[in-house]
């Protein structure tokens, strides 16, 4: 492995440069067209390392479209694999992730990738465990009416399943680490926290959503302890002061149509500056 010392200055220099990217990708430029830009190949010589994603819409880049054609809303451009594979050594040889996935889904999409590419995969990410928890459900309820009896019930639930002693979350977590980790056991297996989406306050919701994914986080650290080349990696240093709400928010968020698609997922600048820069922080990229 080399020397993640060495790596990080490099890295930072096309993290740098990808900001300008992003923010171009967001605003607009006079430059060449969005249709111009190639996701991989931009650092060709660099990709020498077999790489896959798994997981949900935090993986797949449903903040920060446009999108791939299919219905698992994966970004083209500035989804956080999609950067890593464009910035790093890593070539990007298996894309599973996909909107709406749970564990559940998460294993067919282990199962899906082909037999070779397991073997000689150098690095897995993986963000899982928001949908189990029905963050979704709870965003749809409790979008419109914070106060309705909906919307206590999906926030009810989801506490359950993140403080109760009989929930099953921590011991399915663990599992869905373990296979990942027995089925590419060449991989490095980076498990993401989720950031927090929200700013302090804003609005009295996001406290509360901040708070059980607080308790989500704690308990994918705990339950990928030990776990045999698997590395937690959290991103809610790098999200901090960028919720929504904030002066430079990392997470979409329309606040004219509140069922947007990109709605309360990573954009591009918190794919690039949230992500991969915890990559980079925690020296996975070396």
């Amino acid at each position: 492995m080399n020397n993640p010392t060495k790596a990080q200055p490099r890295l930072l220099s096309r993290l740098g440069a990808l900001s300008l990217l992003t923010t171009a990708l967001i605003f607009g430029t006079s430059a060449a067209p969005a249709a111009a830009v190639t996701p991989q190949g931009w650092f060709t010589s660099y990709s020498t390392a077999g790489y896959v994603a798994l997981g949900d819409s935090f993986s797949s880049g449903q903040g920060a479209p446009p999108y791939l054609a299919g219905d698992c809303l994966q970004s083209k451009y500035t989804s956080y694999p999609v950067i890593t594979a464009a910035l790093t050594r890593y070539k990007l040889v298996a894309n599973e992730s996909c909107s709406g996935a749970d564990m559940a889904h998460v294993a067919q999409q282990l199962a899906d990738v082909p037999a070779d590419v397991k073997s000689s995969a150098k690095l897995v990410t993986l963000t899982v465990g928001g949908i189990d928890i029905g963050s979704n459900v709870v965003l749809a309820a409790c979008g419109t009416d914070a106060g309705s009896a909906q919307c206590a019930a999906a926030i009810g639930q989801a506490m359950w399943l993140l403080t109760s002693p009989d929930s099953p979350l921590k011991a399915n977590l663990t599992s869905t680490y373990e296979a990942i980790a027995s089925a590419m056991p060449n991989a490095r297996v980076v498990v993401f926290t989720y950031p927090y989406l929200f700013k302090e306050g804003v609005p009295p919701l996001g406290d509360q959503v901040n708070g059980a994914l607080a308790l989500l986080n704690g308990i994918i650290e705990s339950a990928a302890s030990g776990i045999a080349h698997v590395q937690v990696v959290d991103v809610t240093q790098e999200f901090a002061n960028h919720g929504i709400g904030s002066r430079i928010p990392y997470i979409s968020f329309n606040p004219n149509d509140l069922y947007a698609t990109a709605n309360f997922h990573p954009n591009a600048l918190g794919n690039a500056l949230g992500y991969f820069r915890a990559m980079v922080n925690d020296h996975v990229l070396g």
